[in-house]
């Protein structure tokens, strides 16, 4: 069935669904903005960030709300994928830090934020010119949000897959140390030394990082291997891992129940007709691109962890020409909130459709995002998608497989990212007036990061014993 030709975008939804970036857009000046950062400190010294708060609430409670609204077939794996590690039991579980978090002492400065800025969700990609670039990755938890929910979700998870490469709390703190750093190193850099036409044009190609090899700290020895290695991922190598020929002679995906498996024929109509408003949120080159497709199989395919049981499908598209494009259709969910803990913040925002809400926070946070980043909403269920292309040079780094300079280089590149990526808001620069440049601010971090890492264990803990003891 082939995709129609996109009728504009005056038939998309009423703006009561647009995401209201208001809350970040600011009549002042940089150093009124600065100042007024620094002003802040006195309200809410450095110190205050030190003590980590215990929450009362029941980690497992909260994970079978979430997985309540996901596919149930599916759930074993996601519990297996849970449970390989502390460090895999957080990447899933981000509700339980968020509605944590929500109870800490907090600067309240708001920018756009990852939401879940955790070390692993920084990876590679191809940018339209068919760079790779290097940058965070992940925006299902993308909101307006403070900015030190990010920066201490990427330290615990410093502490927590550092364990998994053998490190000691010690090591971890001083890599969180010059995580904190770095970021405060680069958010002055851009708001002192840099315009907003050159934050706005900040490099995150791959090929940047690897000159700065002949500096004192050479970038880790695995990203060469990436390099090769992501630039042949794209939709051509989908297909022929994917796919294969059925009985009819047509491609097809290939099944691996229940991870990956055929739609129905209702579904597979619902979803080629949702296309189709998918194709009026994409600028009109793609349109037109996308004009030349028609849609020959799709799947139901399930990856990650955190998102692991949620909706998501593989769309095998293709050409006039024969060549093959896949895209993926990812739901997206209400971030940070279920029973009994509600997560909302001063910048919760109700009404925005939340494929919408991702799709507008990661064009916001990287430098360059997927052309055919687009979504649409499912009036008949009520539930929301994006839409992004399958692989396209996407590519993680194996943090297992890093010794203990490597993970630090990576820790501190991922910093300068966050730090590059919040300060695509203009109210990052109170953000930059409030941290500085002294350590007080790291060590109260760091502080708070290593006490929060214990409440993960802990977490984690009550969710195996509740597995074994088939409560989930």
């Amino acid at each position: 069935m082939p995709i129609k030709p996109t009728q504009g975008l005056k038939n998309l939804s009423s703006n009561n669904l647009r995401y209201d970036l208001s809350q970040i857009r600011i009549n002042r000046s940089i150093s009124e903005l600065i100042q007024m950062g620094k002003n802040n400190r006195e309200k809410i010294p450095f110190e205050a960030f030190a003590q980590f708060k215990p929450v009362k609430r029941d980690a497992v409670s909260g994970i079978k709300h979430v997985e309540h609204k996901l596919i149930q077939e599916l759930l074993p794996l996601r519990h297996k994928r849970l449970a390989a590690s502390a460090f895999s039991f957080f990447r899933g579980t981000d509700e339980l830090m968020a509605f944590d978090l929500s109870k800490q002492v907090s600067s309240n400065i708001p920018v756009v934020i990852s939401g879940d800025a955790h070390i692993g969700n920084f990876g590679f990609y191809a940018s339209p010119e068919r760079k790779l670039l290097f940058d965070l990755n992940d925006f299902d938890e993308s909101t307006i949000g403070s900015w030190d929910w990010d920066v201490r979700r990427l330290l615990v998870s410093i502490v927590l897959a550092g364990e998994q490469i053998g490190l000691n709390l010690a090591q971890s703190k001083e890599i969180m140390q010059s995580a904190v750093e770095t970021y405060q190193q680069i958010l002055s850099e851009c708001f002192d030394e840099h315009s907003a036409m050159e934050r706005y044009y900040f490099s995150t190609e791959v090929e940047n990082f690897l000159k700065q090899e002949a500096d004192d700290e050479p970038l880790p020895k695995l990203w060469r291997k990436i390099l090769t290695s992501a630039s042949q991922r794209d939709s051509e190598q989908v297909v022929k891992k994917f796919t294969t020929i059925d009985k009819r002679g047509h491609l097809i995906f290939r099944e691996n129940a229940p991870r990956t498996v055929h739609v129905s024929d209702k579904r597979f109509k619902e979803i080629s007709n949702h296309l189709v408003k998918y194709d009026q949120t994409v600028s009109p080159d793609v349109a037109v691109l996308l004009s030349q497709f028609h849609i020959s199989d799709i799947v139901r395919h399930s990856v990650g962890v955190g998102s692991f049981g949620t909706r998501c499908y593989l769309v095998l598209l293709t050409a006039i020409d024969g060549s093959h494009l896949v895209l993926q259709i990812k739901e997206a969910l209400q971030t940070r909130r279920f029973q009994g803990f509600d997560v909302t913040t001063p910048y919760s925002q109700n009404g925005p459709d939340n494929g919408e809400r991702i799709v507008t926070c990661q064009q916001v946070l990287q430098r360059a995002s997927d052309p055919l980043l687009g979504f649409y909403h499912n009036d008949d269920s009520n539930r929301s998608y994006y839409v992004r292309q399958f692989w396209d040079m996407k590519e993680s780094m194996n943090l297992t497989k890093m010794d203990h300079d490597d993970f630090q280089t990576y820790a501190k590149i991922c910093a300068l990212l966050l730090a590059r990526g919040h300060a695509q808001s203009p109210t990052a620069a109170i953000v930059r007036g409030y941290i500085g440049k002294k350590k007080k601010l790291a060590n109260s971090l760091v502080a708070w990061a290593a006490s929060y890492s214990e409440q993960v264990h802990k977490d984690y803990h009550n969710f195996l014993t509740a597995l074994a003891a088939n409560q989930l």
